[in-house]
């Protein structure tokens, strides 16, 4: 039997998929198990045990709506036997079934986006999103494990980042599909949480070469900017040796928290008990401007969060994950 899942990318969107991965494996021993994602996105997965192949795709045929490139994508599904169709749009359950596979599972948030598709699971109810997905593999009739949740994090290779530094991350909203920065913490709160952290211990901030303006305007003693001087298998050993890791809800965090069990997240306009990852803290107050068409349909909210935090209720008064309750195994 051969599988594939397929997933157009984003950073932490890939890494919530792994426990999916790791129980198909399981269920599925002796099945050749793909996985297809954006080029940009293939290093996400790299020495992922579970999977026999990662393999990279054009995503702009996607992001930009080039219809002309939709055959060059079913060409590169054609001969599966099943596909996992991870993304919510009916685009990829047309391309599967333009490929002909024959078993498409995927979700189906709105009625029409099942059509197409011949096994799906409803999505748009507060459930994380690891249990969305495992929802898929349950869908296809394959047992899940709703305990085993632990993420798997991209290869490493190391980095020298000065001993063990609280890392900090102020990001998210800013990617191929949106540029609204939504997810970040206001200048002053995050200036707050620096300045609080700065005076106990070396601070790194995290984050690709675009970032390192944004992070330059809290330098100061005993802090690193280690934005564009990582790749991300850089970045995934900073986080695993980090003291303690303070993010928003952007990709690094389900980075980190596969690595390390001392992180904190910050949330503003998406849902902790969505996207908190395993074994991590989280810290929000914006449940009353809570939006669900942000994480549903990527409507991005007008109004303004994290107004009601402050750094003491980051560092010291964090929630447990909404997993604290589940005991996760460590991944075979």
């Amino acid at each position: 039997m051969k599988v594939l899942l397929w997933k157009i990318g984003a950073l932490g969107d890939v890494v919530m998929t792994t426990p999916l991965v790791r129980q198909l494996r399981r269920a599925l021993p002796a099945a050749r198990i793909d996985y297809l994602t954006g080029h940009r996105c293939t290093a996400i997965l790299a020495g992922n045990p579970h999977l026999d192949a990662v393999r990279g795709f054009d995503d702009t045929i996607l992001y930009r709506g080039r219809a002309a490139g939709l055959p060059e994508l079913a060409a590169l599904l054609r001969g599966y036997d099943c596909v996992f169709t991870l993304d919510k749009h009916w685009v990829f359950a047309l391309v599967a079934r333009m490929a002909g596979v024959p078993r498409r599972i995927g979700f189906r948030r709105r009625w029409y986006e099942g059509l197409l598709l011949t096994r799906t699971a409803p999505y748009g109810a507060l459930r994380h999103e690891i249990d969305c997905y495992l929802d898929l593999a349950q869908a296809g009739g394959w047992p899940v494990a709703r305990e085993d949740v632990q993420l798997v994090a991209p290869a490493e290779t190391a980095f020298e980042s000065g001993g063990q530094p609280v890392v900090l991350i102020n990001s998210g909203g800013d990617n191929a599909n949106e540029s609204s920065q939504v997810r970040r913490m206001p200048d002053a709160l995050f200036g707050a949480l620096v300045e609080t952290c700065a005076a106990r211990s070396p601070v790194a901030f995290v984050g690709g070469a675009a970032e390192a303006e944004y992070y330059a305007r809290f330098a100061g003693a005993g802090r690193s900017n280690l934005c564009g001087r990582t790749s991300l298998a850089q970045a995934t050993a900073v986080l695993r040796s980090a003291e303690r890791v303070i993010t928003t809800d952007t990709g690094l965090m389900h980075v980190a928290a596969a690595v390390n069990q001392r992180v904190t997240a910050v949330f503003g306009p998406t849902h902790p008990l969505r996207k908190c990852p395993p074994g991590a803290l989280w810290a929000w107050k914006d449940e009353a401007r809570y939006d669900p068409r942000y994480e549903l349909f990527g409507t991005v909210p007008r109004a303004r969060y994290f107004q009601g935090l402050s750094a003491p209720d980051i560092l010291d008064h964090a929630q447990p994950s909404p997993f604290a309750a589940r005991r996760a195994p460590e991944p075979a």
